[in-house]
């Protein structure tokens, strides 16, 4: 099974035409984060490079000055070392060694992200999140925040409840709350669902993306009914928020899957946030559009980068220390991930009208620890597409 075009993306999804042109005062020239041999840092510098690339999170975390300090375990200290690093140094590739024995030593009980050892990339920007949530937010939990600074909360996190409804006896299951910050949907029944849509539908189009993730993310997930009628029910699940970034996460049979094309050319570069869920509450997320602006993508026991570079309207490619341009349009990196046989694993959907987070509940700073702006606050001229 191939798809020899692109049924879910193009037309009006178009990155580079949502998001504005940049200023010359803008973000820095890409750089590159080192890996030397037995590092095994490609998934930390993969997931590095999707943060600093973020214009929401960026700005957002460029406005944090205070934080709860950990010593020489401190991610945030860490995160903002290289992200000065990234806007003012004159060297190209930059080494990421700090933040990686900081994400050691944090997870050291755990025995997860240990130096030398290779991890997973998703697993480490969904981490990264929400340590970045508990040093910067006056909370302890990670599902209940409402701080209104912290970023992982307010840009990422998707607020949802999912319950079953029966269609024969009318029996409703008790709505279950939860937060995620990845939503994961399986290769296998993308795929499924995407020949399930094609063959039913004589013209496909961009705007079936949301509801292909939909299907694809709900696909076998049968519950019982709430009365035990009888019934095999399908879980809705309600978004009650408007995150302005989405991070779809793709999951895999195995590490050389022969689905890699066909995922590829099932992904759409626009998502509607009604589409996605069954239903939405919330007014924003109801006219609420998201591009694609960034891929994760393995290959080989190695994680790679593609991000949309607004400042020069291109698709750019991160491979540790090697960084290349790509070209304009999504079609010129589904072209590379097909020659290359590379695995996409996390999509980022950004709102190119989303904003930095608001910083009027910043906690006293006497029970935390000041950062100084320094240099990167030059980074942008104020306006979110332009950075």
């Amino acid at each position: 099974m191939s798809w020899k075009r692109n049924y879910f993306s193009g037309g009006r999804g178009s990155v580079q035409g949502m998001f504005a042109p940049r200023s010359s005062t803008s973000i820095a020239p890409s750089k590159g984060l080192s890996n030397e041999p037995g590092q095994n840092s490609c998934f930390l510098n993969s997931a590095l490079q999707v943060l600093w690339h973020l214009d929401i999170f960026r700005r957002s975390f460029r406005q944090l000055t205070t934080h709860k300090c950990m010593g020489d375990s401190c991610i945030f200290c860490a995160l903002k070392g290289i992200f000065n690093q990234f806007q003012c140094s004159s060297e190209k590739v930059l080494p990421s060694d700090t933040l990686r024995s900081a994400l050691a030593k944090t997870f050291q009980d755990e025995q997860r992200f240990q130096l030398g050892i290779m991890d997973d990339a998703a697993e480490c920007f969904e981490n990264l999140l929400m340590r970045i949530h508990f040093q910067i937010a006056d909370e302890t939990k990670e599902d209940i925040c409402t701080a209104q600074h912290c970023i992982s909360h307010q840009k990422f996190a998707m607020t949802l409840f999912e319950q079953c409804v029966c269609t024969s006896c009318g029996a409703t299951s008790d709505p279950l709350p939860f937060i995620q910050m990845v939503h994961y949907i399986s290769t296998t029944s993308l795929c499924n669902q995407a020949i399930c849509m094609l063959e039913r539908r004589e013209k496909p189009s961009p705007s079936m993306f949301g509801e292909l993730l939909q299907n694809a993310s709900t696909m076998g997930d049968l519950r019982n009914c709430p009365s035990n009628c009888g019934e095999r029910i399908r879980i809705r699940r309600v978004l009650m928020n408007a995150p302005q970034i989405i991070t779809i996460g793709l999951v895999w049979d195995s590490d050389h899957s022969d689905l890699a094309e066909d995922v590829i050319h099932s992904l759409g570069t626009c998502l509607k946030l009604g589409d996605l869920f069954f239903r939405v509450t919330d007014d924003r997320a109801k006219q609420s559009e998201l591009y694609l602006v960034g891929m994760i993508c393995y290959y080989g026991k190695h994680y790679s980068t593609f991000f949309f570079q607004t400042k020069i309207r291109k698709w750019m490619y991160f491979d540790d220390a090697h960084v290349k341009e790509i070209g304009p349009k999504w079609k010129d990196v589904v072209t590379k991930c097909i020659k290359g046989h590379y695995q996409p694993l996390l999509l980022l959907y950004a709102d190119p009208q989303g904003t930095p987070v608001s910083t009027q509940d910043l906690p006293p700073q006497v029970e935390f620890q000041s950062y100084s702006r320094t240099c990167y606050d030059s980074e942008d001229s104020g306006h979110l597409t332009d950075s």
